[in-house]
């Protein structure tokens, strides 16, 4: 079935549902190019990086952001993956990557209704600079990672989900 990514962003997002405990994941790509300090406080910009972006006042020249948004199990499963998951990327940002996750939550009542305890997800947010004229640097960085993360799944021996053929 055609799912509509990019190869390399569709392999990393299976890798990461595989995880127990991985209920849903998601992505898009933003250009962050003309975003401004000023503007991150607009609903329209509420997913994005808030922290990261306001330390350069918005978004760089020839930037795009590559989001990934992913639910986990309210269960030990769930805990457990977002750890790893969590120390993939601090490690992966700690070697250099422009890499982060964080958790992103709406408001716990709207005039729709209380919606507290139902709205916690993750974001991976993976930074690319110097994009130009298409996407590829940032799809090979993404395939890089994903080589290293399917790695790290087997060599930390990191539970899976078991599928039958």
């Amino acid at each position: 079935m055609e799912s509509g990514y990019p190869e390399a962003i569709q392999k990393f997002q299976n890798n990461v549902l595989k995880l127990k405990g991985i209920v849903s994941i998601e992505s898009g790509v933003e250009n962050l190019e003309g975003i401004t300090g000023e503007a991150l406080g607009l609903f329209n910009y509420a997913h994005l990086p808030h922290a990261a972006l306001s330390r350069t006042n918005g978004g760089l020249e020839n930037e795009v952001l590559c989001q990934f948004e992913f639910f986990i199990e309210k269960s030990e499963a769930g805990l457990d993956s977002l750890e790893f998951i969590s120390w993939f990327f601090r490690d992966q940002a700690r070697g250099g990557k422009k890499v982060q996750v964080r958790p992103f939550a709406l408001p716990p009542d709207t005039a729709y209704g209380r919606q507290f305890g139902s709205t916690l997800r993750f974001h991976i947010d993976i930074f690319q600079d110097n994009i130009t004229e298409t996407l590829d640097p940032l799809f090979e960085k993404i395939e890089e990672i994903n080589k290293i993360f399917e790695f790290a799944v087997q060599a930390y021996k990191i539970p899976v989900k078991e599928y039958k053929s």
